[in-house]
């Protein structure tokens, strides 16, 4: 750079210099730009529920984002949708589009090709349905931003689709498992639910606590090493299903369930069938929290972890206005609610029993956005 400079103090090369500068000051400008953007810690994400402000993220160029959910018929996928839909409105320039499968996956692979048909630029997907990989891949390859979030879509980040956020399934079940080990004292009898049968998650979960308990010999699952009673996500049926394994065994002394209001209908399950409330580690439910904070029963729950799709939006949208966004892709999610090491009971009396608190979703975004119209 010196030698630069005192050419250009004698007047020598002032043409070619010109441009030289030109370029030096665009790259200067450039660097600090990136410097200013502080991308949040997976510590920050987790503290503000993936909200925040300084991310710019939105572009200028008019783009369509497709909102798609592998399953979505219950309050979780409704917060799903509000989460993504309301941050996409922060974007003037960025139409939404939104489908569910309903859990099929041929419908899933149809709702995918139907969103590349009609212009999608983005696409923000819950892969609950399973087997979308080729249509995921197929997307891509015309063109189309695609962060897949909330359930593992198998295939290569960055090749068969551009991201991949999601909770790190098996830390929560370690954390899950670890955490009934201590509130049985290392001896119980312990039912697992998780959702669909063979979904990703669910199977990830029971792998972890089952290698947790493999150290705990005292710790028992009813419910098996390989597979879990089907509970699909639906309360009902998590009911039914808890209502058979009471009349099954005598004796039930935890609850683990990948599913917050799953649990909370186990719980009920339990209180209809004169049974004593069991300590439960699960997803954060406001009317399992009420619940137990009035028994003053242990709970342990993680956040719901809708908010992720917050992040999920942004950085399908940013890609394909052609932006960085280099936050955290897979998190490890602690103990929203961990009633044995003082964090206590999240129970919002005005609240509907399956609001999820974690999220910081007002009831206002969740009616204006948690659907898939």
């Amino acid at each position: 750079m010196r030698r630069v400079k005192q050419r250009a103090a004698r007047g020598r090369l002032r043409k070619p210099f010109a441009p030289i500068a030109v370029a030096l000051v665009v790259l200067v400008a450039a660097g600090a730009a990136f410097a200013a953007t502080k991308w949040p810690t997976q510590a920050q994400e987790i503290s503000t529920s993936g909200i925040n402000p300084s991310i710019k993220f939105c572009g200028s160029k008019p783009i369509t984002l497709a909102v798609i959910d592998g399953f979505g018929v219950n309050a979780w996928s409704q917060e799903s949708y509000a989460a993504v839909k309301s941050t996409a409105a922060e974007c003037k320039n960025v139409k939404v589009i939104t489908d569910a499968s309903d859990g099929v996956a041929a419908t899933m692979i149809s709702q995918i090709n139907s969103a590349v048909a009609q212009g999608a630029n983005a696409m923000t997907i819950i892969p609950d349905a399973g087997a979308a990989l080729p249509a995921l891949d197929a997307a891509t390859k015309a063109g189309v931003k695609v962060v897949t979030w909330g359930s593992n879509p198998g295939g290569q980040d960055g090749v068969d689709y551009l991201d991949y956020v999601d909770w790190n399934d098996g830390y929560a079940g370690t954390l899950w498992a670890n955490w009934m080990v201590k509130a049985l004292h290392g001896h119980g009898n312990v039912i697992y639910t998780g959702g669909p049968a063979g979904n990703a998650v669910g199977a990830d979960q029971l792998a972890a606590i089952v290698k947790v308990f493999a150290n705990h010999p005292g710790m028992k699952l009813l419910t098996g090493d390989s597979s879990w009673p089907v509970t699909n996500w639906d309360p009902a049926t998590a009911a039914t299903v808890t209502a058979s394994l009471l009349s099954q065994y005598p004796k039930i002394d935890g609850i683990i369930s990948n599913y917050g209001t799953d649990a909370l209908a186990s719980a009920q399950a339990f209180e209809k069938a004169g049974r004593k409330l069991v300590p439960i580690a699960t997803l954060d439910a406001n009317g399992l929290s009420c619940l137990y904070k009035k028994s003053k029963i242990a709970l342990q729950t993680i956040s719901s972890r809708n908010w992720l799709g917050r992040i999920a939006a942004r950085k399908a949208i940013a890609a394909a206005e052609g932006l960085a966004n280099k936050e955290p892709s897979i998190i490890n999610l602690p103990s929203f609610e961990d009633t044995l090491a003082g964090k206590t009971y999240q129970c919002n009396p005005k609240a509907a029993p399956d609001f999820y608190p974690s999220n910081k979703l007002t009831t206002a975004q969740i009616t204006k956005y948690g659907s898939s119209s």
